[in-house]
């Protein structure tokens, strides 16, 4: 029998290639072909590529001609918090990794250029560059071998880091609950820029009435708590205020956002984020 891990991996696998369509077989936007020229159609030529105005105007099978693809450079932040660790369907974590997974095989699909980055206080973990298929499973192992109970992301020092390391434009994908304001302005405007936000529905929406005993994941330390209505309303007022300040900040740098919930279909809302 498979094992959970296993089981994720060969699900989102599964599911990507599944949804692939047409000609754009990466859920990322690229440049695509470079335009060369228009030149008459020959015997084995792909068939997407004929030019049917020029075709119609002249009578002749056309198509159009291009240079080499235009290769991207993604690069895939994987923010390990220890806040990931929650979930109510499946941990945010669980869901993260999905994302880090789904990502991967689009790029390798694509032929693009893989780098990978795991951060928790401080570098985790650092993948070099590549196109080798065998990154999508190395990131999904180091990201499940990598616990997130205890870690707090220092966004600052993060940004010093991303800002220094990746000296080409690349496309960076950051993914993590972002349950602290970063300030990612100079990262926004050197790169194209995503931010995948793992939640759970609970976490904004919180309906605990009674007497607990609470984990904080970021300092692993527990403590004995009485959520009244009152606590509660002011705690889901507090991440409404949270959340605002957060999409404004990143609209502000140019960074396109989308929310995934422990409970979403990661793939097509993978696909918003990237076709917005």
């Amino acid at each position: 029998m498979l094992d959970k891990k296993k089981a994720l991996f060969l699900k989102t696998k599964k599911k990507l290639f599944l949804n692939i369509q047409g000609e754009h077989n990466s859920i990322h936007n690229g440049n695509g072909l470079d335009f060369k020229e228009v030149r008459e159609y020959n015997t084995g030529d792909d068939i997407r590529h004929v030019n049917w105005k020029v075709t119609a105007r002249n009578l002749i099978p056309s198509v159009n001609t291009f240079n080499e693809d235009k290769q991207l450079n993604i690069v895939l932040v994987y923010l390990n918090s220890g806040s990931m660790y929650f979930g109510t369907h499946r941990s945010k974590q669980d869901t993260a990794i999905e994302v880090l997974t789904t990502l991967g095989f689009s790029a390798i699909n694509k032929n693009d250029t893989i780098t990978t980055v795991f951060w928790n206080d401080d570098l985790y973990k650092f993948h070099k560059p590549t196109k080798h298929k065998n990154i999508v499973e190395i990131n999904f192992d180091t990201a499940y071998d990598n616990e997130p109970l205890g870690n707090s992301i220092n966004y600052d020092k993060l940004n010093i880091y991303l800002l220094n390391k990746i000296k080409k434009k690349s496309i960076i994908f950051l993914i993590g609950d972002f349950l602290d304001i970063p300030n990612f302005v100079q990262l926004g405007h050197k790169h194209e820029v995503y931010s995948v936000i793992i939640r759970d529905t609970l976490e904004e929406n919180l309906s605990l009435v009674g007497e607990y005993d609470m984990c904080d994941t970021n300092t692993n330390e527990t403590r004995h708590i009485l959520l009244s209505k009152k606590h509660i309303e002011k705690y889901n007022n507090l991440m409404k205020q949270h959340d605002a300040k957060l999409l404004k900040h990143f609209k502000s740098a140019g960074i396109k956002s989308k929310k995934i919930y422990t409970t979403d279909d990661v793939f097509k809302k993978l696909q918003q984020l990237v076709k917005n």
